[in-house]
């Protein structure tokens, strides 16, 4: 019986440092406003981690929390948390998190922001308060009913 006192003690203490050093498999999740990276880019399900929004790599934005089965109309970037343990099953809306003249790289369902070279898409237009395709002419759109935005991209 005296050995299960340190067991148990050294049992909590692990699980304190892992969590504590971010080994416990479990990622801080961006809320809305805040900026997100792709987890694996080489993964084809969409995993998300917040990131500073001033980062290279947050090429996305929590635009909406969703307690339902869709995003807004629009084309959002979307990751159904139901395997989190803080936030149930909750559906996150991102949209792209980009400057006029960003280039971008598009891998499986991800853009990444990468320096500008031939191969690479960019940034032609962003439009605040309107969602309309046809303002991108040719181009590639990405179009958000909350925020109300249009992105243009070059193909």
């Amino acid at each position: 019986m005296q050995l299960t006192f340190p067991v148990a003690n050294a049992t909590v203490l692990l699980a304190l440092t892992l969590t504590l050093s971010g080994c416990s498999g479990w990622t801080e999740q961006a809320g809305v406003g805040e900026c997100a990276k792709q987890s694996d880019v080489t993964d084809t399900t969409v995993a998300m981690e917040k990131v500073d929004c001033s980062a290279d790599e947050a090429v996305y934005l929590v635009a909406s929390r969703e307690r339902r089965t869709f995003c807004p109309e629009g084309d959002y970037l979307d990751e159904s948390s139901g395997r989190t343990r803080k936030s149930g099953d909750t559906r996150y809306c991102y949209i792209l998190n980009v400057n006029e003249g960003d280039c971008l790289k598009p891998t499986n369902q991800y853009f990444e922001r990468v320096a500008c070279t031939a191969g690479t898409r960019k940034v032609t237009k962003i439009v605040d308060g309107t969602s309309d395709r046809a303002l991108c002419g040719g181009d590639d759109s990405k179009v958000y009913s909350r925020p109300v935005k249009t992105i243009c991209i070059s193909r």
